[in-house]
């Protein structure tokens, strides 16, 4: 008998062990993560207390409150890493019989598209953490279950400034006040749900900020004005530019278009920003905004050329796109961000001592490999298998929400991306691989993988 207990204490057991036995090989990868550019202008936030809206502050905040328990990353990653895996765990363990939930869980956590950003300390992969957990949570029997989802993805909303568009399919098709409403009413709370978290986000970003950088202005706005001018059609001559150009502190004064075309390069604004021989020697990053005048001197020259040519804005924002997605032969956007192009200065300076654990050379090879021998880091790959995926799976709420999350926050990124980094598509790669895991399981899993329908009395 004292055997056979123990059986069933290990059968029980075995599950938990292997999706925290995936969560510690991923942090004999990743620890204690990996800084970039962006970590280390968020954590100086962190520490110093006073937060911009350049990134929402509401990551540096929470950063803030995780060096009260550890100094450094480590706190970061636990948490974008534990509510990612956490989330599947709960959303899987519902379809799938436990010992399979495990090993498919675990699966996809390790999966390289997903895993890789995973080890850096992003705004996108904590984002997507929290938007897994949310619907576990929505999707939970209960009124608080699914109220604390609502909680989770309002944080999820105010950690990405364009994280409402992948609640959006997410609230409105999955939260329920109560089961049994009538569609109409359960739509409209639904939507109304979704405006109040987004509003909420919101505010919640401009209660935490302590100063406005205007960055649109000084950056996404220039980098509009260039690939404009770059990409239209018609020819702008210095009499039409130089009024609308100079104010802007270009740092050209004659052959305005031909110098614009020359720094254009799609989905990348380098060249265009910074120390001469950048176009616009704007400061990113720092504590103090552009100028008033120069910023409404780019936000006039930004109206009147877009407004006055859509056609080759329409024409750029496509050309950025096609790098995001990595449509063209070479992806430029960084899908593994190696330990050793941490810069070291910055290291020393935040007091974060370089760490090679044991298997970060090994993931970063696969992943790498991976990346060069496939289109599995590709988004393009990921948006057509969720747009495949969409008629199997609309009579599948569940499946449809997390698909459309996905590709609608994707499609945000024709208006915002500058950059085709790979970090962007993180949620529709998550996305598309949990989408496709639910559709088989509703659709085609085995039997005895599958967990079966509860008792009517159990519902």
């Amino acid at each position: 008998m004292r055997s056979g207990r123990q059986t069933r204490l290990w059968v029980r057991a075995l599950p938990f062990g292997i999706v925290v036995g995936a969560w510690v090989l991923f942090l004999l990868a990743a620890y204690p993560g990996t800084m970039s550019i962006d970590s280390f202008d968020q954590l100086r936030e962190a520490r110093a207390g006073f937060y911009t809206d350049s990134h929402p502050p509401a990551m540096a905040a929470l950063w803030a409150l995780t060096e009260h328990v550890v100094r450094g990353p480590f706190g970061m990653l636990a948490i974008q890493s534990v509510t990612l895996i956490v989330g599947l765990a709960m959303i899987l363990w519902r379809v799938f019989r436990p010992l399979a939930a495990a090993v498919i869980t675990s699966a996809l956590f390790l999966y390289p598209p997903i895993c890789a950003p995973l080890a850096v300390i992003w705004k996108d992969c904590l984002m997507a953490g929290g938007l897994v957990l949310g619907i576990a949570l929505i999707t939970g029997v209960g009124r608080r279950s699914r109220i604390a989802g609502l909680v989770v993805l309002m944080l999820a909303s105010a950690i990405r400034y364009n994280a409402f568009a992948a609640t959006l399919p997410l609230v409105v098709l999955l939260f329920e006040w109560r089961p049994g409403m009538k569609l109409l009413h359960r739509y409209a709370i639904a939507v109304g749900a979704w405006f109040a978290i987004t509003v909420l986000a919101t505010g919640l970003d401009g209660v935490l900020a302590d100063r406005q950088m205007h960055f649109w202005a000084s950056s996404f706005a220039l980098v509009d004005i260039t690939g404009t001018v770059a990409m239209t059609d018609d020819t702008l001559p210095d009499s039409e530019l130089g009024p609308l150009l100079a104010p802007t502190q270009i740092e050209v004064a004659s052959d305005y278009q031909a110098a614009l075309r020359s720094h254009y390069t799609p989905g990348d604004f380098v060249k265009l920003i910074g120390p001469p021989p950048a176009l616009w020697n704007v400061e990113l990053g720092g504590d103090v905004p552009a100028p008033e005048a120069q910023r409404d001197a780019i936000t006039h020259a930004w109206w009147t050329l877009v407004s006055g040519h859509p056609g080759g804005y329409l024409k750029y924002r496509y050309d950025s796109l096609a790098e995001v997605l990595g449509m063209r032969a070479s992806f430029r956007g960084t899908t593994v961000l190696p330990r050793h192009w941490q810069r070291q200065t910055a290291l020393d300076a935040f007091g974060i001592p370089r760490t090679d654990p044991p298997l970060a050379k090994t993931a970063e090879s696969i992943a790498q490999l991976v990346g060069r021998r496939t289109p599995l880091f590709r988004p393009w790959f990921y948006a057509l298998l969720a747009l495949a995926l969409l008629w199997w799976a609309r009579r599948h709420r569940e499946v449809l929400a997390i698909l459309l999350s996905g590709l609608v926050m994707e499609s945000s990124l024709l208006f915002l991306a500058v950059t085709p980094d790979y970090r962007y598509s993180h949620w529709l790669v998550v996305a598309t691989c949990l989408g496709l895991v639910l559709l088989v399981a509703k659709r085609a899993v085995p039997e005895h993988l599958a967990k079966p329908e509860p008792e009517a009395s159990e519902r």
